[in-house]
Parts: C-alpha cells; sequence; structure tokens
C-alpha cells in the first residue's frame, strides 16, 4: 500500500491534509514575509499532486464534475469577496472627497491586466500561462480563482501562478520598503493631509490614554461637566469619577466636587492641559479596576454617516469617547478629523445609558459575534448561482463567478431589508472566505501537481520575468499617477496602492514603516474596489489574452 493510497480512499482527509499544512505553511514568517495561506495552500498542493495525491475520481467525466469541495469552496470565495466590499464598494463610487482613491483602486488592477495581456501577446503566452502571471504578480487569489472558470488550461494556470506567486510576494514587499525611500518619501513622517501643520500631525500620531486627576483648581470645584465642556477645551473625556467609595460614570450634569478623582482619557499634550485645568495626576486602582468596556456601534444613520467625529455633537453631549472606528476589518484610530462612513464600526466607552443614546444616533449596537446569520450565505450564493446559470442559458457564457460576484456586493451592501438583518461577524467572514479559497486552491493545485509540467518547463525565466514586469509597471505606474496627476499625500497613494492590490503583506510592510491612521482610512477605501476589479480581471485577461 502506498502511503497516499489512504486519501484515494478518504478523498476528505486529503484535501484538509493539504489545507492544514498549507495554511501552517504560509502562517511561516521570515523577516516579515509569509507566503500567506493562499500561497502555502498552492504550493502544498502542487507538491502533493507531483507526489502522487489524485482527487480526480471525484468527477463523473471532465465535462460533468460532481460537485466537489472544490467548487462550493469557489463559491463561498467569490461571494465572501462580494460581500465584503459591498458596504464600501457604492460608498465608494459615491464619495466625491474619496474618489481619487477609487481611481487608484481601478487603476492599480487595469494598468496590471494591460501590462499582462501585452506581454501575454509579446511572447505568445496562452491565456492560462497569462492569467497565472497576473494572479501571481498580484498574488490575487480572487484572479485566479475568477481565470480558472473560464481558463481552458487550468493545470497550467496553477503551475504559473505558483511559479509567479513568490515573485509578487517578495517584490511587492520590497517595493513598499525600498521605493518610497527612492522617491524622497518619508512615511514616518508624512503628514496625514496636506494642511495639517506639525502639531496637528503630531497629535494625530500619537495613542490616546487614560489617566486619573484630583479635583483641586477652584474654578473647576462645583461646575458640571457641560459647563466645563472639557472635550472643546483640553481635547479629552471625562470616562469615570471616583468620589468616596462610589465610582460613578459621568454626565452632562456631573458637578466636580474638590477630591474627587477623575478618569480622562486623551492624547499626551491633551491630558497635560487636563491637569493644568482640573488638578494633579493621582493613581486610582478602583477607577483602573472599573475602566468600562467599549461597546460596538454599526454605523448607518444618515445623520452620522460622513461626519467627522469633530462634527458629532452626539459625544460631546454624552461625554462619551470612540477608542477606534472598524473598517473592512483594518482598525483606525479614531482622530477628530475621521470620516466616518457607512458600516464603520465605531467603539465606544461611556456610561451605559450614554453609550445606548448615541448608538441610536450613529446606528445600532453590533450583534453578538456568536451569531451568524447563515440564510444571508446559502441564499445569496443560490441567487448568484442562479445569476449565472440565466447568463449561460441566454448568454452563452460561464459567468458564475461574476453572478455570485454581484450577489454578494448588493447583499454585503444592503444588510438591512425592514426588520430583516444579515449579520455575519468579521470572524465569520474570514472563516468562510479562507476555507473556500483554500479548498477551491487545494483541488485545482493538486490537479495541475499530477500533470506534466512540460508546456511551462521551458518557459519559466520568461513568466518570471513577465511577473516582475507586471508588478514593477503596476506599483511605479500607480503610485506616480497617485502623487503627480491626483496630488495624494505620500500614505494615501501608498496605502490605496496595497488596498487596491487587496495585499495584506504589503499593508504590514507599510505599518512597520508609519503609524498614521491615514494608511488604514487609505487601504480600506481602495480595497473594496480593488477586489472587485482584481476578480474581474480573471475573466478579462483570459478573454482579451484570447482573441
Amino acid at each position: 500500500m502506498q502511503p497516499l493510497d489512504f486519501f484515494d480512499q478518504a478523498p476528505l482527509a486529503g484535501f484538509m491534509l493539504v489545507v492544514a499544512l498549507g495554511f501552517t505553511l504560509g502562517r511561516w514568517n521570515v523577516r516579515g514575509l509569509a507566503l500567506g495561506p493562499a500561497g502555502g495552500t498552492l504550493l502544498v498542493a502542487v507538491t502533493l499532486g507531483a507526489l502522487g495525491l489524485d482527487f480526480s475520481h471525484l468527477y463523473v467525466s471532465e465535462n460533468q464534475p460532481r460537485l466537489t469541495l472544490g467548487a462550493l469552496g469557489f463559491a463561498l470565495f467569490i461571494y465572501s469577496v462580494g460581500f465584503e466590499a459591498g458596504p464600501r464598494f457604492f460608498g465608494a463610487l459615491a464619495d466625491r472627497q474619496g474618489w481619487r482613491l477609487v481611481a487608484i483602486g481601478i487603476l492599480a488592477n487595469l494598468l496590471a491586466l494591460g501590462i499582462a495581456v501585452a506581454l501575454g501577446r509579446a511572447f505568445g503566452f496562452t491565456e492560462s500561462m497569462a492569467a497565472g502571471v497576473l494572479a501571481g504578480a498580484l498574488t490575487s487569489a480572487p484572479t485566479y480563482a475568477a481565470a480558472v472558470e473560464v481558463s481552458g488550461d487550468t493545470h497550467s494556470l496553477a503551475v504559473v501562478f505558483a511559479l509567479t506567486y513568490p515573485i509578487g510576494l517578495v517584490g511587492l514587499v520590497a517595493l513598499t520598503q525600498v521605493l518610497p525611500r527612492w522617491m524622497g518619501d518619508d512615511l514616518q513622517t508624512a503628514a496625514p493631509d496636506a494642511d495639517t501643520d506639525e502639531a496637528e500631525r503630531a497629535t494625530v500620531l500619537r495613542p490616546v490614554l487614560r489617566r486619573a486627576f484630583e479635583v483641586r483648581q477652584s474654578d473647576a470645584v462645583g461646575r458640571s461637566l457641560a459647563e466645563l465642556d472639557l472635550p472643546a477645551t483640553t481635547g479629552c473625556r471625562v470616562v469615570q469619577i471616583h468620589r468616596g467609595s462610589e465610582v460613578m460614570p459621568p454626565s452632562a450634569a456631573t458637578r466636580l466636587q474638590e477630591t474627587d478623582h477623575v478618569m480622562a482619557a486623551g492624547r499626551l499634550e491633551q491630558l497635560t492641559a487636563f491637569e493644568a485645568r482640573i488638578g494633579p495626576e493621582v493613581y486610582d486602582a478602583e477607577l483602573r479596576k472599573r475602566l468600562p468596556s467599549p461597546r460596538a456601534v454599526v454605523v448607518n444613520q444618515p445623520q452620522a454617516v460622513g461626519k467627522t467625529l469633530r462634527e458629532l455633537p452626539v459625544l460631546r453631549r454624552y461625554h462619551c469617547l470612540v477608542t477606534a472606528v472598524r473598517r473592512q476589518d483594518v482598525s483606525i484610530e479614531a482622530s477628530a478629523d475621521l470620516r466616518l462612513e457607512r458600516d464603520d464600526v465605531a467603539l465606544i466607552v461611556g456610561r451605559a445609558e450614554d453609550v445606548r443614546a448615541v448608538s441610536r444616533h450613529l446606528g445600532e449596537f453590533e450583534r453578538s459575534t456568536r451569531e451568524t446569520d447563515l440564510a444571508v450565505y446559502s441564499g445569496g450564493i443560490v441567487i448568484g448561482l442562479g445569476c449565472g446559470f440565466l447568463a449561460k442559458l441566454f448568454l452563452y457564457i460561464d459567468a458564475y463567478a461574476v453572478g455570485l460576484l454581484a450577489a454578494g456586493i448588493v447583499l454585503g451592501r444592503f444588510r438591512r431589508i425592514g426588520p430583516w438583518s444579515a449579520h455575519v461577524p468579521a470572524a465569520a467572514r474570514q472563516l468562510v472566505r479562507d476555507l473556500g479559497i483554500l479548498l477551491f486552491i487545494a483541488e485545482t493545485g493538486v490537479a495541475a501537481g499530477g500533470q506534466s509540467f512540460d508546456s511551462v518547463q521551458d518557459r519559466i525565466p520568461e513568466l518570471l520575468a513577465a511577473a516582475a514586469v507586471v508588478l514593477l509597471v503596476s506599483v511605479v505606474g500607480t503610485i506616480l499617477v497617485g502623487r503627480l496627476l491626483l496630488r495624494l499625500g505620500p500614505i494615501e497613494s501608498w496605502g490605496s496602492a496595497a488596498g487596491s492590490m487587496t495585499s495584506s503583506s504589503a499593508l504590514a510592510a507599510l505599518r512597520r514603516a508609519t503609524e498614521s491612521s491615514e494608511l488604514a482610512v487609505a487601504y480600506a477605501a481602495s480595497y473594496a474596489i480593488g477586489a472587485v476589479f482584481a476578480t474581474l480581471s480573471g475573466r478579462w485577461v483570459v478573454t482579451l489574452v484570447g482573441m
């Protein structure tokens, strides 16, 4: 009995083996570089396929495939890409202020697509090879998955994707570290906004701290928090008050008494101003022990969407503090100039009834992370596949990926229709997305590994060179257009470029170079557009090269 015979008899075990080894390999980090789950799984799948692992018996024939785990993974992944992009996709298109970041998200993918098509024709690549070059150069799993649907040679596509993936991974991270310095962009000190002076810039980059102060200043004793208006005069917000044996949450009507201990939140220079206004800093173990946990509020009310935190009087009225904002699963520091967008999740600290009042103004509390509406995935996939079926029936084209993507975008955007709400926690969305693409890559990678590499082995230098050119031209071209034509700052340009390529590795490398929250804002703004166009590019490259 051969070592891999067991997996022929139990193919589910073979799938799980590939996923387990691939995911583990993908998380292995060497000096900030990691293959990622998709890259690791692809490498393991091709290797095991070459060693004899085979899933071909899962098919009735080449033209009549059974429902396999790979097909299920494909549907889950493409739908998840659309569902996660949905909340930001329509808002990005309608956002007059963020149109430049949207333009970067589109430009980067179209530029990479154009270079891949041109090189594919120049070198005489097949459409599958060109698609593999494009997906590998951008380390884009959505591009690869969409290309597989319309490719006539999925084996070459998977092999080329595996060969060029390291070029995209190492090259993109290297470019984010080297190119900014070569262009004279110091991301560490770059201003979030061209009109922001040095003092304001330093304020944006410093973390929010919490300190306790004893009320000693005579002009603070006996006055209410509303009268003192500490957020406006010092930039700090009162979180809790310790009076005698009682720890109480603050309200606008709360009057400070001498020797009260007040817990305030703010940046270092703001806390210094607070101390001058209230009294000396003290250590209060009771206040530290009773710090309230932040509540997550989903922003969806029209009066809050598009407003900066500075423009929301409800926060000052109820003395609540926004500690951070989650957007596209990226955490953004809650600076006063941060503009809220639909479906942002604001983490708010304050008295329970005050936080409830703020939540009604901003939107609604985020539902429990233990609740997942599976109907929004199963039903959405039915709708997406139905759209793809109609396209094949009447237009004679395979458009299941486009149907799944469109259904995901629409349901992801309109998560609440009347009393019906489609809630899927971030952790659940990531699990479905990652498991879907890993199952799909496991199946296609194993199949590719079991085939002869004769069709590509003589062209490996050309394929690697093409991937390097696609990456270099698309990144440099995107940054130059962003800086020179669209007048974006360094952080906005690089953040949006990383988002347009949906590259978490590039984002991590950029975050090591700068602490600015503008990086996360730019990344999230272009990510939604980039994810959609990266998926469509997988179909387009096959079509354009094959013309």
